[in-house]
């Protein structure tokens, strides 16, 4: 079913926070979209911030969803399909204990702005490292035309190389655990945005993060919006 549109849909792995957690519902609302269940939600904006403002400011991570990236994006390679990475994932998480990342903090990452860890999170940064590792082999070759696309002169000479061998400039040394929260923002539009965001997720930002699953998101076609097809618990200890 999921493969019906062939070599254009997209498959990530990510961790998600669950659902009917606080995490997940601030999150979830204040980009609009639960990707979850699909379903649009009212982000609740206060009166001076108007929704075109917001609505813009979001488009991006709306569309991928609420998350942190651990395996990008990536169209199965030829022989594969879902079940198989279904499977992948089921063997993945046995192995994987689940764990307490440190509380977050609503940060500045270039022009956007994401919610990331107050200190490095080791257990994380190895489970996203296996992540990388250990799905590659779904992974199809990226085009020509791909390559193109995200060899951009702004990248480091390191995360050119990771592009080559892994399709993504962020994997290993250049990872950062980040949950993103605007897309590309003007620098006044991110004082407006980050003073908002401090406020909002305060409630959130104080607690040590819960990690007891990893998921699937499933990009159908180019552009559509990333859901999440599967999610796997971790292993207890």
């Amino acid at each position: 079913m999921l493969e019906k549109n062939g070599s254009t849909a997209r498959f990530g792995v990510y961790f998600s926070p669950a659902p009917g957690t606080l995490l997940h519902e601030m999150g979830s609302r204040w980009l609009g979209r639960d990707a979850v269940s699909g379903e649009s939600l009212d982000p609740g904006l206060c009166e001076d911030m108007s929704r075109e403002f917001w609505c813009t400011a979001t488009e991006s991570p709306r569309r991928y969803g609420f998350h942190a990236t651990l395996k990008p994006p990536f169209r199965l390679a030829e022989g594969f399909c879902f079940a198989d990475l279904q499977a992948a994932l089921r063997e993945f998480a046995a192995a994987h204990d689940r764990f307490e990342a440190p509380p977050l903090m609503v940060n500045r990452l270039g022009h956007f702005l994401a919610l990331t860890l107050v200190e490095p999170s080791d257990t994380f940064r190895a489970v996203a490292d296996d992540c990388v590792r250990e799905f590659d082999k779904f992974r199809a070759t990226v085009t020509d035309e791909e390559l193109q696309q995200r060899l951009h002169n702004g990248l480091s000479q390191r995360e050119r190389e990771h592009i080559l061998r892994w399709g993504y400039p962020y994997v290993f040394d250049t990872w950062k655990f980040h949950m993103s929260l605007t897309g590309s923002l003007a620098a006044r539009d991110l004082s407006v945005f980050e003073e908002h965001l401090r406020e909002r997720f305060s409630a959130v930002t104080s607690q040590r993060v819960p990690v007891g699953s990893i998921c699937i998101f499933h990009e159908p076609e180019p552009g559509a919006p990333f859901r999440v097809v599967d999610c796997v618990p971790l292993r207890s200890r």
